[in-house]
């Protein structure tokens, strides 16, 4: 590695040599997080000089964006209940079942407007939803995609919260997004909205979403990141009838779809490396992201 111009890398292993890659130009990472790397930052050693870029691929937004309208169209449609009534052969067809919304009626928030959020926007506009879209600091007009209706940002989060029937998130784990949907902010909402999470669980603690659920802030929690994972067995989560969870898996996918998606992320960053332009997914140090 020592001799190596350009590195792709898990983070788990980037950690481990960061600070001896000498000649080390450009580092690819094999995840779209880079929190790890944060973390173990030594205070005094000086940043790497190379550019390490996350994988940014559209499949894995396209996978996240599969997610996302699954998990709205099976609450929506209930069918998490309809398949209890499966196992007791109950053939219900009162009105809970068939008047649900469609999705071209309901408002979903988006927070987190980079690469996974607008591939979630673009998924959820072909249904015609309302987006929106929130970010901690303001996008210029040439930023900002057709797939988003309105976009919200730093202090207007507690009217952003306002407009949502969803909240979805797929922000990164920073400084300053770590409990952002925690210290009562989600008191703001007005539709009691359903709370998606496919970003990083240190956004809202465990205490917060219990807490927003049974004041009624949030109808819903869908949970697929957890402040400590794997979820502990004792976590009151796993048996709030107004809780749905998955392990960490909204962005997965299979082997075939994960290299494809570091491939074609590879490909357009090398190109780009060799031109000496600009590289997607850069990670800003001080940022956190």
């Amino acid at each position: 590695m020592q001799e190596a111009d350009i590195l792709v890398l898990n983070p788990h292993t980037l950690i481990q040599v960061m600070y001896d890659l000498p000649k080390v130009k450009w580092v690819q990472l094999t995840s779209t997080g880079a929190e790890q790397l944060l973390r173990e930052r030594r205070e005094d050693k000086p940043l790497p000089s190379y550019v390490v870029t996350r994988n940014i691929s559209k499949h894995i937004g396209l996978i996240m964006a599969e997610y996302v309208v699954g998990q709205v169209i099976c609450h929506e449609r209930l069918w998490y209940s309809t398949m209890e009534n499966q196992k007791h052969k109950m053939y219900d067809r009162s009105n809970k079942f068939t008047l649900y919304r469609s999705l071209s009626q309901i408002t979903v928030g988006i927070m987190g407007v980079a690469a996974m959020g607008l591939e979630i926007a673009r998924a959820l506009k072909h249904f015609e939803c309302r987006v929106h879209g929130y970010s901690k600091r303001p996008k210029e007009a040439s930023e900002r995609s057709p797939f988003m209706d309105d976009y919200w940002h730093g202090d207007q989060l507690p009217d952003f919260l306002s407009t949502c029937d969803y909240i979805v998130c797929v922000l990164p784990s920073t400084p300053e997004t770590r409990g952002l949907l925690g210290k009562d902010i989600l008191k703001h909402t007005r539709k009691s909205p359903v709370l998606i999470n496919i970003g990083r669980g240190d956004l809202v603690s465990e205490s917060d979403i219990l807490k927003a659920l049974d004041a009624g802030w949030i109808s819903t929690a869908i949970l697929d990141v957890f402040e400590k994972e794997p979820l502990s067995v004792e976590s009151a989560l796993w048996a709030h009838p107004k809780v749905v969870i998955t392990p960490h898996v909204s962005g997965y996918g299979s082997a075939e779809l994960r290299g494809m998606s570091l491939v074609d992320c590879f490909k357009e960053n090398y190109r780009r490396f060799v031109k000496e332009q600009p590289l997607l997914g850069s990670l800003d140090w001080e940022l956190g992201y």
